[in-house]
């Protein structure tokens, strides 16, 4: 199913059907709100699930062999929940803080990916001794990394991010440069040394790339590049991991002229055609690893806020409820799909719709959640927040009111 044109007029009425089912939940929704209030974050597990499944099928049939790491830094209450620890995902971690978490949750450590631009040596340590799957960002790292394998009794195996210039989306500051001869010299720094092993190559584009065309390109490039470098990459190339990116069902970020995000399978459909040519026997593929997180989590998760005060000014409706901005930061980045509920969570009268401010709040004169028209709102009313799941929670300090807690149904 082609994914909803996000530039109609009231757009957000086509991204309902992918976010949870209020009228469904709502028993359990209420029970939510009767024990823990709001404002609340809430999440539908079964979405969560779906998600994973549909990725997995589709990497099974475009690839072969896959392996799928979630991207803890997206949201901490789903790595914690294990929703996804449960579907098979692995753990993809970019801090030493996120590495520890992913143990205390359980995962082993050669089910742990670790990326990011600062890795400190304890938990370098951990993962070389753990064989975690880790991608070296630069050539400090890979000093580091090498004076650390010296005391290792074993061979370490490990990769490098490598980049490119992209379309659209230009230079990367994190990993090693295929453009020039960084990333070559990378892999000779490792071949040179006895107790390190090559056996991966990592790229990861920004997040939130809609054109599955970009995808391709990049996965082609690295796959130019491990023709390039590994002579019998069927044999020693062990895994190509193209990170995240992968947008779910949200609206057109403010900074987009275009955007049209597509099913999951067309990106997986795109980086396998690019790189099948490099690897054309199926049974010999190197592993096809993904970490996405927002596509698993946004949809997944509503915030749930009260309507406190409602006032007119100025011909325009101004609403007032118990959450804020901070609990939805990215409202900054995209507008929010916010829909409207009476306490018992029966929805409102949508048709007749005025001009209107919703507001947090806090004392802060830009807590600003949505502007443009909106129904009648009453005190009492309950507002949904749609497609919060995807790095809100992560992001909300504890700014005059505490972070809400995240419930799982």
């Amino acid at each position: 199913m082609p994914h909803p044109n996000a530039d109609l007029s009231y757009p957000d009425d086509l991204l309902l059907p992918f976010y949870p089912s209020i009228a469904d939940l709502a028993d359990r929704l209420r029970a939510a709100l009767g024990e823990n209030g709001t404002p609340l974050y809430v999440a539908d597990s079964q979405i969560i699930a779906d998600r994973y499944q549909a990725m997995a099928h589709s990497l099974q049939e475009s690839w072969g062999p896959y392996t799928i790491g979630y991207s803890f830094k997206t949201n901490y209450g789903v790595a914690r929940h294990r929703v996804l620890m449960d579907q098979g995902a692995w753990a993809e971690v970019v801090s030493a803080r996120e590495y520890q978490m992913a143990l205390d949750q359980g995962y082993p450590r050669n089910r742990i990916i670790y990326n990011g631009p600062y890795k400190d040596d304890a938990s370098l340590q951990l993962a070389l001794a753990g064989r975690s799957l880790l991608n070296i960002n630069d050539f400090d790292e890979l000093a580091r990394v090498i004076e650390l394998a010296d005391a290792q009794a074993e061979v370490c195996s490990l990769g490098i991010r490598v980049t490119s210039d992209l379309p659209r989306l230009g230079l990367s500051r994190f990993g090693f440069s295929m453009d020039n001869e960084e990333a070559q010299d990378a892999v000779a720094q490792i071949r040179q040394h006895p107790q390190l092993k090559l056996c991966g190559i990592h790229t990861h584009l920004y997040g939130d790339t809609d054109d599955p065309e970009i995808y391709g390109v990049a996965a082609q490039r690295v796959g130019q590049f491990a023709q390039q470098h590994f002579a019998d990459c069927g044999e020693t190339l062990q895994y190509i991991d193209v990170g995240g990116g992968y947008p779910a069902h949200s609206p057109k970020p403010k900074s987009r002229d275009q955007w049209q995000p597509q099913p999951i399978d067309v990106y997986v459909a795109h980086v396998s055609r690019a790189l099948s040519p490099f690897f054309p026997e199926r049974d010999s593929r190197p592993t096809l690893i993904m970490e996405p997180g927002r596509y698993l989590t946004c949809d997944a998760i509503v915030l749930i806020t009260r309507v406190v005060h409602v006032k007119q000014r100025f011909d325009k409706q101004i609403v007032v409820c118990d959450g804020s901005i901070s609990m939805v930061p990215l409202t900054h980045y995209s507008p929010q799909v916010i829909r409207l509920y009476a306490a018992d969570l029966s929805p409102r009268e949508t048709r007749n719709r005025v001009a209107t401010s919703i507001q947090g709040a806090t004392c802060r004169e830009n807590d600003s959640l949505y502007e443009g028209p909106f129904p009648t709102v009453h005190v009492g009313d309950l507002l949904i927040h749609f497609a919060a799941g995807a790095y809100n929670a992560n992001l909300a300090p504890n700014f005059i009111f505490s972070v809400p807690k995240t419930v799982f149904i």
